[in-house]
C-alpha cells in the first residue's frame, strides 16, 4: 500500500471494503490497512513511514539502528541470508537486534482519521475504532440482501430499499399467507393461488376458489350428466341443475323403468330355468354316451390285451421257427428248399394279424381322445349344475315380507371357531330394503365367551335409490323354543337416525348393529322351560316393522 502527503498535511492509501481485523494480529492489521482509502487528520510523521517500502508502517518493528519498518520488509531482508544495511544510514542489520515496536504501535493506533466515506461523512475516528464505525457509518456503500437484488445503496437507504423498493422483496399474497417476490406475486395469483377466486370453467356464474374447482365440478348445475335411472333405460341427459329436476317430476316414470327392467329379469330367471331343464336333460345323455364309451374301451382293452398276447406268442413262435429252419438248413439242405413257400406263408399270415392289431391300437388311441372331450364336457355342465341349483335355493330361500326363519346347523363347532355366522339375504318387500342376520355363537365383544351375540345388517339393494333414508323399521330378534311350549326369547330395536349403520350402503353391507348379549350360553344351552338347541341347531326369527313403508 502506497502512502503519501498533500500540502494538507494528509495521508491517504486506497482500499474496497471494510474486513474484521484485530490490532493485536499483525496480518490481519496489514490486510486491513491495504484495502482502506485512509486520510489521517494531521500530517504524518517520519516515523510512521517504512524507509523500505515509504508506506505506512504496518506492525512496526526497530532494527539496531534505531529505524522503524514494516514486519513484512524487515522480515525480506533477514530471509535474503546476505549482509543488509539499512537504507538511512547504511548500518549492517542484525536478526538478533530486530524487535516489535509496541509504542509506535499504540502511537499509530490512537492517529486520527477520517471516515473513509468522506466527504458525505465527516466523522473523525482514532484508528483504532475506524472499523466499529464503518460497521455503523450510514454512508457506507452495502449490496442489498434480498435474494437475485444485485443493487448497491447506502446504509441509510438499504433498509427503505429492502423494505419497499426493491422488486425482489418478500411479501406475503393477500389470499393464501405464501411469501413471493413482489415481482412475481401478482403472477402467482393470477394462475396458481389456491385460494383464490376464479370463475369455473362450465360458465356457471360462481366464483370459486382455485383448489376446489375440482370439488365443484362434481356438483356444478352446468355440467352436462345422465339421468341416474340411465341403466333402467332413461334417455335424459343436460345440465345438473335440469336432470336434478327431470329426476324429481318424472319419478313415476322412473318407478315404470325400473319395474319393467325388474319383469325383464324375472322373464330372464325363467328362461334360465328352462335352460337349466335342457341342460339337464342333455347332461343325461351325455352320461349315458359316456357310459357307453367306458364300455366300448373296456372291450377295446380287453381286445387289445388279447391280441398283445397273440403277437407275443406268434413273435415267439417265429423266433422257434427260425431257429428250426436254420437247423433244417444245416441238416436237409435241398429238402428245406420245398418247404419253404408254407412257411413264407405263415410268416403272411402273422404279419397280417400284426397289422390288424396296429390298427387296433390307433382306433383305441381315437376313443380315448374322445373319452376324454366327453369328460370334460361333463365336467363343464356339472359345474354349470351345481351354480344353477346354488342360485335356486338362494331364491327359495329368500323372503319378500320383512320375515326370515334362520335355521343355524353344527352349533357346537361354530360356538368353538368363534367366527361369524352370516344368514341369507330377505327383504321388506319385492323392491324394498335389503337386511341379513350376523351370528357369534360364541358371543362377540362384551358378550365373548360368555353369551349369543345377534346383530342386523343393511345390506346394498337394487333398488336404494328409490328408498327413504335412513332406515327407521323396529326390528325384532327372536331365538324359537323347539319344545312347543313356545317360550320364545326376543329382543327388539329402534334403528339410531344417525347412526351410519343404517344410513344408504355405499358397500356391500353396513357395520352390523344388535345385540352383543342376547342371551347367556347357560341360558341357552340348558333353559328351564324351553329347547333352543337340538340335534346341533337352533333357529333364529328376524322381523322387520313394515308400517309406513309403500310399495313402490
Amino acid at each position: 500500500m502506497q502512502v503519501w502527503s498533500t500540502t494538507s498535511g494528509l495521508m491517504a492509501a486506497e482500499v474496497k471494503e471494510c474486513p474484521e481485523f484485530s490490532w493485536q494480529n499483525s496480518q490481519e492489521l496489514e490486510s486491513f490497512l491495504s484495502d482502506l482509502k485512509i486520510c489521517f487528520v494531521m500530517r504524518l510523521e517520519q516515523q510512521f513511514v517504512c524507509p523500505s517500502c515509504s508506506g505506512l508502517v504496518l506492525n512496526p518493528h526497530q532494527t539496531g539502528c534505531g529505524h522503524i519498518f514494516c514486519a513484512q520488509c524487515i522480515r525480506t531482508y533477514v530471509e535474503n541470508g546476505e549482509v543488509s544495511k539499512c537504507p538511512l544510514d547504511n548500518i549492517s542489520i542484525k536478526s538478533e537486534e530486530i524487535f516489535q515496536d509496541n509504542c509506535c504501535k499504540r502511537e499509530l493506533r490512537n492517529l486520527e482519521v477520517y471516515c473513509t466515506n468522506a466527504p458525505d461523512c465527516t466523522q473523525r475516528i482514532p484508528l483504532c475504532n475506524l472499523q466499529d464505525h464503518l460497521k455503523a457509518c450510514p454512508y457506507e456503500h452495502l449490496k442489498c440482501s434480498n435474494s437475485g437484488c444485485t443493487d448497491v445503496l447506502l446504509r441509510k437507504n438499504l433498509l427503505e430499499h429492502q423494505r419497499n423498493v426493491c422488486s425482489l422483496r418478500l411479501e406475503p399474497c393477500e389470499h393464501c399467507g405464501q411469501s413471493y417476490p413482489v415481482s412475481k406475486l401478482l403472477d402467482h395469483q393470477k394462475t396458481s393461488c389456491p385460494e383464490v377466486e376464479v370463475q369455473c370453467s362450465n360458465k356457471c356464474p360462481q366464483m370459486i376458489k382455485r383448489h376446489k374447482l375440482q370439488a365443484h365440478a362434481d356438483e356444478c348445475p352446468e355440467v352436462e350428466t345422465d339421468c341416474v335411472y340411465k341403466s333402467y333405460g332413461c334417455t335424459v341427459r343436460g345440465k345438473r341443475e335440469k336432470v336434478h329436476a327431470h329426476e324429481n317430476t318424472e319419478f313415476s316414470s322412473h318407478v315404470r323403468l325400473v319395474l319393467a327392467n325388474n319383469c325383464k329379469l324375472e322373464k330372464q330367471m325363467e328362461q334360465l330355468q328352462q335352460d337349466m331343464l335342457v341342460q339337464q336333460g342333455t347332461l343325461k345323455d351325455h352320461s349315458l354316451v359316456l357310459g357307453s364309451l367306458d364300455r366300448n374301451i373296456s372291450l377295446c382293452d380287453s381286445t387289445l390285451t388279447t391280441l398283445q398276447r397273440s403277437v407275443e406268442e406268434q413273435s415267439l413262435r417265429i423266433c422257434s421257427m427260425q431257429h428250426e429252419l436254420e437247423d433244417l438248413r444245416g441238416v436237409l439242405g435241398s429238402e428245406l428248399h420245398d418247404e419253404l413257400p408254407s412257411l413264407r406263408a405263415s410268416l403272411d399270415s402273422l404279419r397280417q394279424q400284426v397289422a390288424v392289431t396296429e390298427s387296433l391300437r390307433e382306433h383305441l388311441g381315437v376313443l380315448e381322445q374322445t373319452c376324454q372331450r366327453h369328460t370334460h364336457l361333463l365336467d363343464i355342465h356339472l359345474e354349470q349344475l351345481q351354480f344353477n341349483e346354488q342360485r335356486f335355493h338362494q331364491l327359495e330361500s329368500t323372503t319378500f315380507d320383512g320375515k326370515l326363519i334362520w335355521k343355524v346347523r353344527d352349533y357346537w363347532r361354530w360356538k368353538e371357531a368363534g367366527t361369524p355366522v352370516n344368514s341369507m339375504p330377505f327383504y321388506t318387500s319385492r323392491s324394498g330394503y335389503k337386511l341379513s342376520i350376523r351370528a357369534y355363537l360364541g358371543g362377540d365383544s362384551s358378550g365373548r365367551g360368555t353369551y349369543l351375540s345377534l346383530y342386523v345388517m343393511i345390506m346394498r339393494g337394487d333398488f336404494d335409490s328409490l328408498l327413504p333414508w335412513p332406515f327407521c323399521q323396529n326390528i325384532t330378534l327372536t331365538l324359537l323354543d323347539q319344545s312347543g311350549s313356545r317360550n320364545h326369547a326376543s329382543s327388539t330395536f329402534t334403528p339410531d337416525a344417525i347412526s351410519d349403520s343404517f344410513c344408504r350402503p355405499t358397500s356391500d353391507s353396513n357395520v352390523a348393529t344388535g345385540f352383543p348379549r342376547f342371551i347367556s350360553h347357560s341360558d341357552l344351552e340348558i333353559p328351564r322351560n324351553a329347547v333352543y338347541v337340538r340335534d346341533d341347531t337352533l333357529f333364529i326369527k328376524a322381523k322387520v316393522d313394515t308400517t309406513g313403508l309403500e310399495d313402490l
